[in-house]
């Protein structure tokens, strides 16, 4: 048997999605894999923090994986998956699953982790055609900095991915974990319904004009009003760079965060293609007593900022969503497109966390991102459909077209 796959953990971006991405492609694909100085451009002397080693073993556990090296504060691992037959995969035909952390820990982070496992394990087996529901109950951090919040999911990367062909996926957030006002564990139900055919190549490439704009805020109660108010002057001020020639669309909803310290504010653009782009900010600066104006301030300027500049270039994905669709572009049958915009002409460079994942991907399964945001993927589980898209490699397609002979 050939040696696991090296992974250098300081790569790019350097950070834990090169974890999660790496381990989630290994169980799915049953291929070695060992990661050295993992998380090592990070503060504090990286290693595994919990919610990292949550999701290995997870999946470990999922893959009948022998894993070395695991532990908290852990650099290096060696993640080896046993045969997909052997799996234990209890869940897959309905069921739920409880992934537990101590600690606020982003249970987004962890979902992306174990999500494209859950939707593709089933692929290949005789069971493949059941359809039935897997409730996925996550402990930790809703809102957690640095990381997706369970609203984004909901309102964008959800929406995002049943466009792509992944069945709905539904959120029910239990109770709100905190990384700011004070550590607080909370938890959310993520509904979800496994593949039951290999997922289809995809193209993200019509944007379409911004129809709606819909903003959450999360914050004290007493704030809600000055909150509402300064996004109405912001959207008054700049209609023309949100919806353009459209007329203005915006809903406004607000909870009590119950702590004086706790501040979110999220902006979904919808398009009229069913295109979402979302911008968020969980509030991390100090709050100091009667300087709430201009914590409210800063919030609505940074995040609408954030908003417009994904308007003004045009692409069908955000920062964080363009990332977030690498391992479904890298498993899909065929050549999926995503396009992520222009500035001054020049198509907009993926970010280092979506470079970081575009590199595990290739080194992993071997599928390569091109500059255009293309990929032609594995065809994860279309061996079993009979497919010749795997079996003819695009070189030689390409040199039978030559011959005037096709490979479909």
């Amino acid at each position: 048997m050939a040696g696991p796959i090296h992974l250098e953990g300081t790569t790019l971006e350097g950070g834990g999605q090169l974890l999660r991405l790496a381990t989630c492609l290994s169980a799915l694909t049953s291929t070695p894999i060992s990661i050295t100085n993992i998380r090592g451009k990070r503060s504090g002397g990286g290693g595994l923090k919990a919610q990292h080693l949550t999701s290995v073993q997870w999946l470990g556990a999922a893959s009948n994986a022998r894993i070395s090296g695991a532990g908290l504060k852990s650099k290096e691992i060696t993640f080896t998956p046993g045969s997909r037959s052997t799996s234990g995969l209890e869940w897959r035909n309905g069921g739920e699953v409880h992934i537990k952390q101590s600690t606020p820990g982003s249970v987004n982070l962890v979902l992306q982790a174990v999500l494209p496992f859950m939707l593709f394990a089933n692929l290949g087996s005789e069971d493949a055609e059941v359809d039935e529901e897997v409730r996925v109950k996550i402990t930790g951090g809703t809102n957690v900095s640095n990381s997706p919040s369970c609203d984004y999911i909901e309102q964008v990367l959800s929406p995002m991915l049943s466009l792509v062909g992944i069945p709905p996926i539904e959120t029910q957030v239990l109770s709100r974990g905190w990384s700011q006002g004070g550590a607080r564990i909370g938890s959310v139900t993520y509904t979800l319904k496994p593949l039951r055919k290999p997922l289809p190549a995809f193209q993200l490439r019509d944007r379409g004009d911004i129809e709606t704009v819909r903003a959450t805020i999360i914050a004290p109660k007493n704030t809600e009003q000055q909150f509402r108010d300064e996004l109405d002057v912001m959207f008054e001020r700049r209609e023309a760079e949100v919806f353009g020639g459209r007329d203005p669309n915006v809903d406004t909803t607000f909870e009590d965060s119950k702590h004086e310290k706790r501040y979110y504010l999220l902006l979904v653009a919808t398009t009229t293609t069913g295109i979402r782009l979302g911008r968020d900010w969980l509030y991390d600066h100090g709050v100091r007593a009667g300087k709430t104006d201009t914590v409210i301030s800063s919030i609505v300027r940074k995040v609408s900022d954030d908003l417009i500049e994904e308007v003004e270039h045009g692409g069908c994905v955000d920062e964080y969503m363009r990332d977030q669709l690498v391992v479904f572009q890298a498993l899909a049958v065929g050549k999926s497109n995503v396009y992520g915009g222009k500035r001054k002409e020049v198509l907009v460079e993926p970010s280092l966390h979506a470079k970081t994942a575009h590199w595990v991907a290739n080194e992993v399964i071997n599928v390569y991102f091109d500059d255009d945001g293309g990929c032609k993927g594995l065809g994860f589980g279309a061996d079993t459909e009979g497919s010749t898209e795997l079996a003819i490699d695009e070189n030689l397609r390409e040199a039978l077209k030559k011959l005037k002979i096709t490979g479909d």
